[in-house]
């Protein structure tokens, strides 16, 4: 079953073209990387993907959904869409647990629920002792992992993923990619957006974007490189 399509879509910003023709498909239990030089159009595919931003022309899906006729995209995107945006995009005011919890909060599931399940994601990712910690007191990589526990909370099922590694050690970074491909494994699809051949290589395939088109794709070599 397919989870996100994006049917010859374009995205055009002015007189720059962002995305040009770009179609791609990821089916439950997938986990696609998305590879490019900067500039390629990566985070606008993931953006797109997500529902964040509209194509110019083309359609997106998502669960057979077109985004175009969705009314409420933010219930969307709280209920089956996980992002691990590329600058994090915590709320300082709030505590770690509660920033993961905000989701599920405004999805309609119960404060102490939406804790518990919090609180488990963060063990999972290795920070629940920084659980009751603000944003601004937590180093880089703790940051780095209440974003990505933000986005594996609850039932989502579509994990999107924008450099979810960048301000990780090697070690940290295959616990993660462990976690996505967990997740994948589970029933989920997610897209991950990565500069290193490392960490695309959890991949079941990878795709290249260059000047916001798509120019290849290959299969992952998991255990090769590993």
């Amino acid at each position: 079953m397919t989870v996100v399509s994006l049917e010859a879509v374009t995205r055009e910003h002015g007189q720059v073209q962002a995305l040009r023709d770009v179609s791609l498909e990821v089916a439950r239990g997938e986990l696609v990387a998305v590879m490019g030089p900067s500039g390629s159009g990566k985070s606008t595919l993931l953006n797109l993907a997500g529902g964040l931003d509209r194509p110019t022309s083309g359609r997106v899906t998502i669960e057979g959904k077109d985004l175009a006729t969705v009314k409420d995209l933010a219930a969307l995107r709280r209920g089956s869409v996980g992002y691990v945006f590329q600058d994090l995009n915590l709320i300082p005011s709030l505590t770690a647990v509660e920033n993961v919890m905000l989701p599920r909060e405004l999805g309609g599931v119960r404060t102490r629920q939406a804790r518990q399940e919090a609180l488990d994601v963060l063990s999972a990712v290795g920070v629940d002792h920084v659980a009751d910690r603000f944003p601004p007191e937590l180093s880089g990589g703790q940051r780095q992992r209440v974003a990505i526990a933000r986005a594996l909370v609850g039932e989502r099922r579509l994990v999107l993923a924008d450099e979810p590694t960048g301000a990780l050690d090697t070690a940290t970074g295959d616990e993660i990619l462990q976690l996505l491909r967990d997740r994948c494994d589970a029933g989920a699809a997610a897209l991950l957006v990565t500069h290193e051949p490392r960490y695309a290589a959890w991949a079941d395939r990878v795709v290249f974007l260059r000047d916001g088109q798509l120019t290849d794709s290959a299969s992952a070599g998991l255990e090769s490189a590993r």
